[in-house]
Parts: structure tokens; C-alpha cells; sequence
């Protein structure tokens, strides 16, 4: 498990470098659920979108400054809504730019949940309905 006081400050200081506004710790290392092959699930918001390449330096820097070997980068910007939802629901903040940010990222997940849930909800009885078919 992830000792998270100890990881703040390092965390900040990389958040800063990389000009992100939200650090969100999310899934087992979240939860407290997690075992030998528990990886760190990191989820950030930035003012401005990173390509691919820049988010994998990234990673490498904050794997390499907190010392952890498994740890997954996850971009929040234009992330699909169920994402959203979970790290607002599970997330716990482990950087905000401003106070009250991950306060106003929850609300805009849960707005984006509900405005794309009738879609998902079509597309989920699409499906059971393809495979009652075969």
C-alpha cells in the first residue's frame, strides 16, 4: 500500500513540472484492496492536453521520483464518462491546483455520467440483445 503522506509533497512538486490542475489516486491503491501485483492508478487533469509520448515521460518521471514501479497514468481530459464517475466516486485528491477542484470535477463527472447514461444504457440493451440472438 501506498504511503500517501509520504507521497504528497513529491507528488505536488510533479504536478507542478507538468502543469497538471488534479492528482487523483484511484483503484486497489485507493481502496485498500490491494495484493502483490497492485500497480499505482494515477488520474490527472491538465489546462491543456498532452500527447501520448509526453504523458509516457511523464509516467517514467513520477515512477522514477515516488520510487514506484507500477504505476499507471490516466488522463482525464476527454476520458469516457463511466471513467469519470469512478475516480470521482473512488478517487481520492492527491493534488489540486485550486481548492475546491476535485469538489467541481465531481460535479462535472457526474453531469457528463448523466448526459451520456441514457446512450449507455441503449448501447447495454443492444448488446443483450445481440447475444440472446446467438
Amino acid at each position: 500500500m501506498v504511503d500517501l503522506e509520504k507521497i504528497k509533497p513529491k507528488i505536488k512538486k510533479l504536478a507542478e513540472k507538468y502543469n497538471l490542475s488534479l492528482v487523483l489516486l484511484f483503484g486497489s491503491q485507493a481502496s485498500g484492496k490491494t495484493h502483490s501485483q497492485s500497480d499505482v492508478d494515477l488520474a490527472f487533469l491538465t489546462a491543456v492536453s498532452m500527447s501520448l509520448k509526453n504523458i509516457a515521460e511523464m509516467q517514467d518521471d513520477f515512477s522514477e521520483t515516488l520510487k514506484l514501479e507500477k504505476i499507471e497514468m490516466i488522463a482525464l481530459n476527454g476520458a469516457h464518462p463511466f471513467l469519470l464517475k469512478q475516480a470521482a466516486i473512488k478517487g481520492r485528491a492527491l493534488y489540486e491546483k485550486e481548492s475546491s477542484l476535485f469538489a467541481k470535477f465531481k460535479i462535472y463527472a457526474f453531469k457528463r455520467f448523466m448526459e451520456a447514461k441514457p446512450l449507455l444504457d441503449l448501447r447495454r440493451l443492444s448488446l443483450e440483445k445481440f447475444l440472446q440472438k446467438t
